[in-house]
């Protein structure tokens, strides 16, 4: 593709992102506004124009399928050498050719699963752990490390953040963070945060590996920018440096990691931070009816007002049910009626708050004999059928058909939101959920559980009326 052929494949806003070169770059992209052609369209048509080193360009994406499918959309346009990887792989690779130049030592072996670490940090401090609290423990031990929170100061910030593990005081959290390093230690490895901890020391305290660093890259485009963390933040100026030709991309309103460290202020104050910096939108959907849009936009209070370009299409659909056994076989009948006017399985997903609210739906399925897939972690294997799960796992990715199951107070906003902004992150957990079907949107809840009456989610109430 030559540089008018690449102009000419994206809308208005989409070609100002492109052409938009020379100064920093801070996209605020909307979910379905077409955010991953558009940078492969940038860094294609930058490198078309003589603009940019494809050799000497470093793409960085939160996912390695993401990182993948970068790198595929641009050798399919003829631009090969872009560096695309995640924070973690372009930190591996980095400390793993500097760590012996700088302390002539090996880096130590990283474990990318650190269960059997915290089991035995656990067995340290005489705490009997299961598999739901090692799995807590993990996103604990990750966030003090992402937000550089030491185990000396944890039980007091924990305590201003509000931080929950599940049947562990903070003070054993304390103890099992310590037990933690000492059983890295003996074992003589480091996690995937203690990666992007020592890559950021060595740029920092190394000024020779910092020139070798920036030498290699001068191009940059950031990826989800709305999710990173301080860590990754500092690792990216350090990445950067004085350089002028970074672009950052993400939405405000789709920040739903802020539980394991992300903070969506370092997009929000990246145009005011760098001089020069120019910010835009992308806020064209090209995913769903002007319905679902509509709906979403009345549940959303941050990042931008989106604009449907799809056609016209059914109603958002909203309905209370008796209890969660009878939404779940509304559920499988909606679903059974869809298929039946032609929507594949495939192209389906059920989604809850949390894991432990997909179980009657799961039954449900079962019995009715439809094929679907579960995923727990991103490691599961995928599978012909109704689809992933929890809101969380849904980000990023789209269906025909959608419905949102158990939306009622109590599990949206999730009991342990116990904050403004904790709340305000259920809302945007919602507002994703609700932005990932092209066609069809149900949103349902139980008029009663466990013995008690449960309100529509307070969320819904602008779109109720």
């Amino acid at each position: 593709m030559d540089a008018r052929q690449i102009l000419d494949a994206l809308d208005p806003d989409q070609r100002t992102v492109a052409e938009t070169l020379g100064a920093p770059v801070a996209v605020i992209a909307g979910p379905g506004t077409g955010k991953t052609k558009t940078m492969t369209h940038r860094l294609a048509y930058a490198a078309e124009i003589g603009a940019l080193d494809p050799r000497a360009t470093l793409a960085v994406t939160f996912t390695t399928a993401a990182a993948a499918e970068m790198k595929q959309r641009l050798e399919a346009m003829g631009i090969a050498g872009v560096q695309s990887r995640t924070f973690h792989s372009a930190a591996l690779r980095q400390a793993q050719y500097f760590w012996p130049q700088a302390y002539n030592a090996t880096l130590p072996r990283v474990e990318d699963r650190n269960q059997g670490l915290i089991l035995q940090a656990c067995q340290r401090v005489g705490l009997r752990a299961t598999d739901a609290m090692v799995r807590q423990l993990a996103t604990e031990i990750s966030w003090t490390k992402q937000s550089n929170v030491v185990p000396e100061e944890y039980v007091e910030l924990a305590r201003i953040d509000h931080r929950d593990v599940w049947h562990v005081s903070l003070d054993d959290v304390a103890d099992i963070l310590v037990a933690y390093e000492e059983a890295k230690q003996a074992a003589c490895v480091i996690d995937l945060d203690d990666l992007l901890l020592c890559t950021v020391a060595l740029l920092a305290t190394q000024p020779d590996v910092a020139r070798h660093v920036r030498s290699t890259y001068r191009h940059f485009i950031f990826d989800e920018f709305q999710d990173v963390s301080p860590v990754q933040a500092r690792l990216a100026e350090l990445w950067v440096g004085s350089r002028t030709d970074v672009c950052v991309v993400g939405d405000p309103g789709q920040t739903i990691h802020s539980f394991a460290g992300s903070r969506s202020v370092y997009l929000e104050t990246f145009a005011v931070s760098r001089p020069g910096c120019v910010g835009l939108e992308l806020t064209r959907n090209y995913r769903s009816t002007p319905q679902i849009i509509d709906a979403a936009n009345r549940v959303t209070r941050s990042g931008v007002t989106l604009r449907p370009i799809a056609e016209s299409g059914a109603e958002v659909e909203m309905r209370g049910y008796a209890d969660p056994m009878e939404e779940a076989a509304a559920t499988i009948d909606w679903l059974t009626d869809l298929h039946q006017e032609g929507v594949s399985w495939d192209e389906m997903a059920v989604l809850c708050r949390t894991h432990g609210l997909t179980d009657p739906v799961r039954r449900a399925l079962v019995a009715a004999k439809i094929p679907f897939q579960y995923h727990v972690t991103d490691d599961d294997p995928t599978r012909p059928g109704v689809h992933v799960g929890t809101l969380h796992s849904s980000k990023g990715l789209e269906w025909d058909a959608v419905a949102l199951v158990g939306v009622h107070d109590g599990a949206v906003p999730h009991p342990l939101a116990a904050t403004r902004a904790q709340i305000e992150e259920e809302r945007r957990l919602l507002y994703v959920g609700m932005t990932r079907p092209r066609s069809r949107l149900r949103i349902t809840w139980p008029t009663g559980a466990q013995g008690r009456a449960t309100p529509p989610s307070r969320f819904l109430a602008d779109i109720m009326g």
